[in-house]
């Protein structure tokens, strides 16, 4: 009697610790799989990063609900880097010991500066949905991006701006951030200067607070310009705008997408009606995605969403498909996914990343008219 109940006993521990095991390997299998956002969520640019954040939330809910990667949910870790490089390179570090797979983010080339090599270094994979610096172009390292060069920027506007019939262009570009800015003005002047234009050297904005943009801009109406072409940020465009119309001189004026957020009317007023802004993926809202992006988006953060949101959207989107591709859940597994994806269809546009994770997806123009951004074809 004893040894049946011994055996029954020993049956009972035996099933009791097979489903212990099972049930282990289960909640191992079904941990989420975290996902890095290093996102400047504070300052006078902070705009983009919490445009950035709000579209990652939607495709990482998106995601989740259809069932996860590969049998996982995905966590989002956000963590601020300040906009700056060495605050980049501190979130990165942060976000890597708190066990993320991959980063989505720093979404300007000055955050992003010190990120794309420390990264590297760690085969950690970064997609940045928004820095379109041409000195991360054409290198083989870890990181990827879903926006197009931002000498393409400039090119766009100076066509704009020569259409229009301007000849001669003053150009004021944000120091701070010069690994971005500098393409926008070397694209903007050899664009603009093959079309018989004229551009005087750029003059430089050195700081983001206490800066004195009255003074700068009385050194640019010296010298006579048609219009400018501002490589900055929304404050400093609308305080370019408002000094302007101060001055009871408005000057025509064009600027970067870095300024192309809602910051612009919150700092400019009226000051920034009719500034001309290169403009990222729009939304149609004739197509029945963009459309349910754009009403969820409106109803979650009661205000449309930016180029910020969308290609934030769409970079979560990407690494969610080479997570699930990959042979393994870490850096090279998931770098050789990416470079492994065929073109790819965004919420706007057919995304195809060259063997550098670059890709070259145009830019369009919107403008300020009644207080918010129209695309520009629809404004005249």
């Amino acid at each position: 009697m004893n040894q049946y109940r011994n055996s029954c006993l020993g049956r009972v521990l035996k099933i009791s610790l097979a489903i212990v095991l099972i049930s282990v390997v289960l909640s191992c299998n079904t941990r989420p799989i975290i996902v890095g956002a290093p996102l400047g969520l504070t300052g006078l640019t902070s705009a983009i990063g919490v445009q950035g954040r709000n579209g990652m939330e939607i495709a990482i809910d998106e995601i989740n609900a259809a069932g996860g990667v590969r049998g996982s949910q995905l966590e989002l870790m956000v963590q601020n880097d300040g906009d700056t490089a060495e605050g980049g390179v501190k979130a990165d570090e942060a976000l890597i010991a708190r066990g993320a797979v991959a980063l989505v983010g720093h979404m300007t080339s000055l955050s992003a500066s010190r990120s794309v090599a420390y990264t590297t270094e760690r085969k950690i994979v970064l997609i940045s949905p928004t820095a379109s610096s041409t000195d991360f172009s054409g290198k083989d390292d870890y990181f990827f991006r879903v926006i197009g060069p931002n000498n393409q920027q400039g090119r766009t506007l100076a066509a704009e701006a020569l259409g229009r019939g301007y000849r001669s262009a003053a150009v004021v570009i944000n120091a701070l951030n010069l690994s971005y800015t500098e393409a926008v003005y070397h694209g903007f002047k050899a664009a603009f200067e093959a079309g018989g234009g004229k551009v005087s050297e750029p003059r430089q904005i050195t700081s983001q607070s206490g800066f004195d943009y009255d003074g700068l801009l009385d050194a640019i109406l010296q010298t006579e310009p048609e219009m400018l072409l501002c490589a900055g940020s929304s404050f400093d465009v609308a305080s370019l705008c408002q000094a302007s119309v101060k001055k009871g001189n408005p000057l025509p004026t064009f600027a970067s997408m870095w300024a192309r957020t809602p910051d612009l009317m919150v700092f400019g007023g009226r000051a920034v009606e009719g500034v001309i802004l290169a403009e990222g993926a729009t939304l149609s809202p004739d197509n029945p995605t963009e459309l349910a992006f754009l009403t969820v988006y409106k109803q979650r953060y009661g205000e449309e969403p930016t180029f910020a949101s969308i290609y934030s959207y769409e970079s979560i989107h990407l690494l969610a498909l080479a997570l699930q591709n990959a042979k393994k859940l870490d850096g090279p597994g998931i770098k050789a996914a990416i470079e492994a994806l065929k073109p790819f269809r965004g919420l706007v546009d057919l995304i195809e990343l060259d063997r550098y994770g670059d890709t070259a997806r145009p830019y369009s123009l919107t403008e300020v008219a009644g207080g918010s951004f129209k695309p520009l074809g629809q404004v005249r």
